[in-house]
């Protein structure tokens, strides 16, 4: 930390900044006799803290004070004076200045050490707490704060103006306010429950203008100690609308009660590069178990081979085909399977992937053996 010490008795100066040195760890001392070049160090320089006396020719303690507050410097400043008053004490308070000592002995310079300590520390700490606020504000990302109840307590601008609002008509109004009925449904069954057990959730969303107007949107929220969060949000780009289209689809492959794996027929043994979470319940099989291999993991001994040959010709010829065929979950139990197996195309016409429907197939309704 650096101290600006002025006081017009060089003698009583550099011992001040003797003590100060000797009390406090890792700190810098500059000290000035004239309260003029004191304050002109001030405008130019880089310190945490101003130390002075209060009765100096041509500029008194509380003038500098005065003179560096006029002048937007805002350190924290300690009247340490020799000539104490109560009248002094009370023109130090209205004045604005941050501690009142009287000299004495040198029983007072660890006083005076603490103070100046503190005094830092604050500054410091407030200073890069100001520093954070400012990048808040100025960011491009929407950043808001809602407690615990969901009310909004702090939006920049960027996050009102992206639901072309005032951040003051938002301010102590519900998040709800700002998103669609299904939506907010969504947010209350899915996303807040994923956001209170894991501590934090992103993916995308949409919300609504002042006028109605749809809005889509990365977003993150953080989960805060008293229940509430931080929520990051972006109107998203042509990339991130892609992506939105992909989660939205995922979500609705996940909602069917279809098993559903797909295959990609350019790679060496036509592997799986996706499945839903039906495909998982069915068979046993989670996506990190299965994709990038081939679908007979789930032919067994008892599988049909004329039934697999059949399927292998049609994937071949690039055609549809559905049938029914003996399969075998992830503990090795038989189940009799209804499997259609589609060609997905590109605008040319080339098959891209082949998608499998897996259904289960009831012993009421199994063809007689």
């Amino acid at each position: 930390m650096r101290i600006l010490l002025v006081d017009d008795n060089e003698a009583m100066v550099e011992l001040s900044a003797t003590f100060l040195e000797r009390e406090l760890d890792d700190v810098e001392t500059a000290t000035h006799t004239d309260p003029g070049s004191a304050l002109d160090e001030l405008v130019g320089g880089e310190y945490d803290c101003i130390v002075s006396d209060y009765d100096m020719p041509g500029m008194d303690g509380l003038e500098l004070l005065t003179a560096a507050r006029e002048r937007g410097i805002e350190l924290p400043f300690v009247l340490f004076t020799g000539k104490g008053s109560e009248e002094i004490a009370s023109r130090a308070i209205s004045a604005g200045v941050d501690e009142y000592l009287q000299k004495g002995g040198p029983e007072e310079y660890p006083v005076l050490a603490n103070k100046v300590s503190n005094l830092v520390e604050k500054y410091w700490a407030e200073t890069h707490m100001r520093r954070g606020f400012l990048a808040i504000e100025s960011a491009e990302e929407g950043i808001g704060i809602i407690d615990g109840d969901g009310v909004y307590q702090y939006l920049n601008e960027a996050y009102a103006a992206l639901y072309d609002r005032d951040r003051t008509e938002l301010i102590g109004e519900h998040w709800a306010i700002l998103y669609p009925d299904d939506e907010a449904r969504r947010f209350h069954d899915e996303i807040l429950p994923q956001l209170e057990a894991e501590g934090s959730w992103r993916g995308f969303s949409t919300g609504l203008t002042k006028g109605g107007e749809p809005v889509p949107e990365r977003l993150v929220l953080t989960q805060m100690d008293d229940g509430g969060h931080v929520c990051i949000v972006r109107e998203l780009t042509e990339i991130d609308t892609l992506r939105a289209e992909v989660e939205l689809k995922d979500r609705v492959l996940d909602a069917v009660d279809v098993g559903i794996a797909a295959i990609d027929p350019s790679l060496p043994d036509d592997p799986v590069v996706y499945l839903n979470e039906a495909f998982e319940t069915l068979t046993g099989y989670d996506a990190e178990s299965v994709t990038g291999r081939n679908c007979r993991f789930l032919y067994g001994p008892e599988t049909d081979p004329e039934a697999v040959a059949e399927i292998r010709a049609a994937v071949e010829a690039g055609e549809l085909i559905s049938t029914e065929i003996r399969t075998y979950d992830a503990d090795g139990e038989p189940f009799r399977n209804r499997l259609d197996v589609r060609p997905i195309r590109d605008d040319d016409g080339a098959v891209e992937f082949f998608v499998g429907f897996h259904r289960p197939v009831d012993a009421d309704d199994a063809p007689p053996s």
